[in-house]
């Protein structure tokens, strides 16, 4: 439970932040208001107790969510609002079981382009872009390729004729490497708001 530990601490150590901050305003004489803070962009220990919460539980309601950040659910509606047009919550979704809907296969494929124009990555972006076996994208640096994708398949079979009939058939890519994931020691969505 580290990590239990150290999410405490560092809401322990925010809570701080903004209590000092509000006795120096307090004692300054000036009108203190926790949405000086938010037009800030400054999350406030609330805000990431709200955060928090959604990420491992985003079906939770309102009430819920309010017992456990100990605000109102009409003050949780209004934070949740307010952290969606703040661009804190990019969109609330459904994660599937992979082996329950048929992917039983995860595979990382590093990629390699033989060229390196600006076109030739604009293309090879659009492509991925259309492949629904890719479940991520990245543009790497030290490594042996230039991007590495997160990929899934029912079998070998289908990730093999991926490979081969479709991303290897993508115009300028050289080479491929992939590996496959035999079990996953971590996999998570939830960042790590203590940081």
């Amino acid at each position: 439970m580290p990590e239990v530990a150290n999410g405490r601490r560092a809401l322990s150590r925010l809570e701080k932040m903004i209590n000092a901050y509000f006795c120096i305003e307090k004692k300054c004489g000036q009108k203190v208001a926790r949405d000086r803070m938010m037009s800030r962009n400054v999350l406030d220990t609330y805000d990431i107790r709200l955060l928090s919460a959604l990420q491992q539980d985003d079906a939770l309601s309102l009430q819920c969510l309010a017992e456990l950040v100990s605000l109102s659910a009409s003050q949780c509606s209004r934070r949740i609002s307010r952290l969606k047009a703040k661009g804190y919550i990019q969109k609330q979704v459904t994660l599937l079981n992979p082996q329950a809907v048929g992917l039983d296969v995860e595979a990382f494929v590093t990629v390699s382009l033989d060229n390196h124009t600006p076109d030739s990555a604009t293309y090879f972006k659009e492509a991925i872009l259309k492949m629904s076996p890719v479940m991520e994208c990245h543009a790497i640096t030290g490594s042996d390729g230039d991007y590495l994708l997160k990929v899934v398949a029912k079998n070998q079979h289908a990730l093999s004729f991926f490979l081969m009939e479709e991303l290897m058939k993508i115009p300028g890519v050289s080479q491929i490497k992939t590996a496959l994931a035999l079990s996953a020691i971590k996999s998570t969505t939830a960042l790590p708001l203590s940081l």
